[in-house]
């Protein structure tokens, strides 16, 4: 269906008699207005509009066609004499199609107004696509956001249920560790070492599972916090880490190299656990190396800064290397060496909640080192 808009009678019939030939169903107004009313009651598909009306002129009749509520999506092609550039430009800035010249060349105008009607059509597939993929996304983002809500109150229960059961696990332990205490001491003064040995290991054992229980809320405390990563001096971080170690079991004396300078973009908190748990256990496997050295440097790799931990303790099989960063996974018994299993499942947390990367290479007897990197180019 075409609107004519055109107050010169003559005009219209020789416009509608050219386009019926053309096969095109026609509607006729005789000015902008009666357009206008023509326009809500017929829904055309396409708008032939003259400029130069009495009353409301052709651009004022485009504007108000605009603002219709489908018409943004009709085309509309002025008829005008006027051929110069500001009425030109006019016609466009009030939303026109495209504009024909009078006198009208009949041999292409049905041509160019079935171009116009399949462009129109075009624009009305692609904006139904966008709508349907607008409501789509909207769909599938409120189907997340609810997902997302769900996992919040998943964690949110799991994190309560954690300390819950750490408090209540803490509870027995202390009663355990406290009444073992007043036994050893009053065994003590009876001289019954056998079962004051017991005591001893009860109380060790208490120990342990209290230390165990610290780090499984470390491990998941980590998943939680909030990465707030900014310029941090990892050599400084480094050297306290070894102060520290070194204050705290004096009669130990390995050689301690922090390479100097090394900086890294990470969270200052996170980092130091990182260190803090990878130096602690160099430091312990090197105890019964006769002449200890711990190494923290830093080379270039993978685009990114790479650092390193190494030692020349008792090292490991490499073929086991990624068992050491699972929980509970240790490949040296509690006899030979104290621990849990729990730091390097934190490290790797750490280093994962950094986008990096952590991994070891090691030889039974001759030492282990463990290199980081805290970039997504590091890869995996």
């Amino acid at each position: 269906m075409v609107l004519l808009i055109d107050d010169e009678r003559t005009q219209r019939i020789v416009l509608r008699e050219a386009m019926e030939r053309e096969g095109f169903a026609v509607e006729e107004a005789e000015d902008g207005l009666s357009g206008l009313a023509a326009f809500d009651r017929v829904r055309p598909d396409i708008v032939l509009l003259d400029v130069r009306m009495p009353g409301m002129d052709g651009f004022a009749t485009c504007l108000e066609l605009r603002r219709r509520p489908t018409g943004d999506r009709v085309p509309v092609v002025m008829l005008t004499v006027l051929n110069d550039a500001t009425s030109i430009d006019r016609a466009y800035e009030v939303g026109a199609t495209d504009f024909i010249s009078r006198p009208v060349a009949w041999s292409i105008l049905g041509r160019r107004l079935r171009y116009m009607l399949r462009a129109s059509e075009a624009f009305k597939e692609l904006a139904k696509s966008e709508a349907d993929l607008v409501r789509r996304v909207a769909e599938r983002t409120a189907a997340l956001d609810e997902s997302n809500r769900r996992l919040e109150a998943a964690n949110r229960e799991l994190e309560a249920f954690t300390y819950s059961v750490s408090h209540d696990l803490r509870a027995p332990l202390r009663a355990i560790d406290g009444f073992t205490e007043m036994l050893s001491r009053d065994l003590e003064t009876r001289e019954k070492p056998t079962a004051l040995e017991h005591l001893q290991r009860i109380r060790a054992a208490a120990g342990r599972m209290t230390h165990l229980i610290d780090d499984l809320l470390k491990l998941a405390s980590v998943a939680r916090q909030e990465i707030s990563r900014q310029e941090v001096d990892l050599s400084a971080i480094a050297r306290e880490v070894t102060d520290s170690l070194a204050q705290a079991d004096p009669s130990r004396k390995p050689q301690l190299v922090v390479e100097p300078g090394m900086r890294a973009n990470a969270d200052p908190r996170l980092l130091r656990i990182v260190l803090e748990n990878l130096i602690r256990n160099a430091w312990k496997f090197t105890s019964r190396t006769p002449e200890p050295r711990i190494e923290i440097g830093k080379r270039e790799g993978c685009g990114a800064p790479v650092y390193f931990v190494r030692d020349n303790g008792v090292g490991f099989d490499e073929q086991l290397a990624d068992k050491l960063f699972a929980p509970f996974q240790r490949l040296h018994s509690q006899d030979e060496f104290e621990g849990n299993g729990i730091g390097l499942s934190i490290v790797k947390r750490i280093i994962a909640r950094h986008e990096g990367r952590i991994w070891a290479e090691a030889q039974v007897e001759r030492g282990a080192t463990f290199f980081f990197c805290l970039a997504p180019s590091c890869g995996q």
